[in-house]
């Protein structure tokens, strides 16, 4: 786990200088290496933790950035190493930003009271004219959604079934949103209540809300242009490309 220290003086001098604002300096937390150079034009509320700077990200084939915080406002937001964020119109609200992260023409990122990731809807699977009978979470799969259609009927089974799955999700639910290692977010207008897996990215979207974005190792998921999704599941290897509109879906297998 990084351990994190409060800004010196001299620290909070370079970032004024460098067009920065915080709510609170003493809510301002740093790794131990951290060097504020690489940080401008930044507005700081709530606690916020930061990372390293120290290496440059590939932004396009043979193109390297340096990592760094440019033109953003981040409120109760830990941002891991060597990311790279800048342009952010609107905000960066309750999140926790892995490493090598490249963030850039982003209007809103945020996590409200509540939210659930799109992990716990239930969804009408061959029974369009009844009620639910698909729960959406991670981890699910075809065979134990083919079991959940067979069985809806009998009541005792999916209620002990549901029971299960919603004691997984809180076991399991973050207090924030959180992005992993490795992702990339750029000109993408919305993202709310969004979990991001480890080296997925999200090129173009208009809004991803309430959703699960998933990723295994060599397996990540590509969220193309103009896509809408909307409290869904999207699993390990997915593309959602061209303007794709996704509500209550579960995609993968």
């Amino acid at each position: 786990m990084e351990h994190y220290r409060l800004l010196t003086d001299d620290e909070i001098l370079t970032l004024e200088d460098n067009g920065c604002t915080a709510e609170d300096w003493t809510n301002v937390s740093v790794a131990e290496d951290f060097k504020p150079n690489y940080i401008w034009r930044v507005n700081f509320y709530g606690e916020v933790s930061l990372g390293v700077f120290e290496k440059s990200l590939e932004v396009s084939a043979g193109f390297l950035r340096h990592s760094g915080i440019r033109n953003a406002t981040l409120r109760n937001v830990t941002v891991g190493d060597n990311c790279l964020i800048e342009n952010v119109g609107n905000f960066i609200n309750n999140y926790i930003i892995g490493e090598e992260c490249l963030i850039s023409n982003v209007c809103l990122m945020e996590t409200t009271d509540g939210a659930t990731f799109g992990e716990g809807n239930n969804i009408a699977v061959l029974n369009e004219a009844g009620s639910g009978n698909v729960t959406l979470f991670y981890g699910l799969t075809s065979n134990l959604e083919a079991l959940m259609i067979r069985h809806s009927a009998d009541k005792e089974f999916t209620a002990a079934l549901r029971k299960m799955i919603k004691e997984d999700i809180a076991r399991r639910l973050p207090e924030a949103g959180t992005i992993g290692d490795g992702v990339r977010i750029i000109n993408t207008t919305e993202i709310t209540n969004t979990n991001i897996g480890d080296n997925c990215e999200v090129n173009g979207a208009c809004r991803l809300s309430d959703c699960t974005v998933m990723a295994a190792p060599g397996d990540s998921v590509y969220i193309g242009s103009g896509v809408i999704c909307e409290n869904s599941v999207i699993a390990d290897g997915s593309s959602v490309l061209n303007s794709s509109t996704l509500a209550n879906c579960y995609v993968g297998e």
